[in-house]
């Protein structure tokens, strides 16, 4: 019996550690891991009926990775319901080596038609060695969004938010809190291997 629990045991492990990134900030118009593969908004095609005004200076986007390091890039696409082939702006793009949040800053200055009032879609796409992964958030644009989160600009790293649209990090000298935990978690499932093994 010990002999096909362990695998599965093993295989546990290895999803709880591995994963992609979630879209905390402004909120996703919906986030299935599984589906994250699936363009242009990881599966998502309905827009969101509560949009988030989202300011035409000095926006970002907050993202949790479950990745050590990966590249992305932020795309918007203006009108109410916009389709795959529409999301061709790039506001924002860079590469990102350390875990968990970091704030993606987004540059609408060389947009066309993105003025105050205007519904648009943000689009990430982040790429982490497994397969290009995309999220969707759905906001109005405006020159005074006075409901915006500016809060929610966290870099795990401790580094200050670039302004300019696109961003890059080190790896921190302290281990995130998320690596932490999963590093846990993973010498806590090869002890109980190890003690199941053993008694086997």
């Amino acid at each position: 019996m010990t002999r096909f629990f362990l695998p599965a045991l093993l295989a546990l492990a290895c999803q709880t550690v591995l994963g992609h990134y979630q879209l905390t900030y402004p909120p996703s118009r919906g986030f299935d891991e599984s589906k994250e593969v699936t363009g242009p908004c990881g599966g998502f095609d309905s827009v969101s009926a509560n949009r988030t005004d989202f300011p035409l200076k000095d926006g970002f986007m907050e993202i949790n990775s479950e990745h050590p390091k990966y590249t992305y890039k932020v795309n918007i696409a203006i009108g109410n319901k916009p389709a795959a082939a529409d999301f061709t702006s790039v506001v924002g793009q860079g590469q990102v080596a350390y875990p968990s949040q970091s704030c993606l800053q987004v540059d609408l200055s060389s947009v066309k038609n993105a003025t105050d009032g205007t519904p648009a879609t943000l689009q990430i796409i982040y790429m982490a060695g497994d397969g290009n992964l995309y999220q969707c958030a759905d906001v109005t644009l405006k020159n005074q969004a006075s409901n915006f989160n500016t809060s929610a600009c966290v870099n795990a790293d401790g580094s200050s938010p670039s302004k300019s649209g696109s961003s890059s990090g080190s790896q921190p000298s302290s281990t995130s809190a998320a690596t932490t935990v999963k590093a846990g978690v993973m010498g806590a499932m090869a002890a109980l291997v190890l003690s199941i093994a053993a008694t086997a």
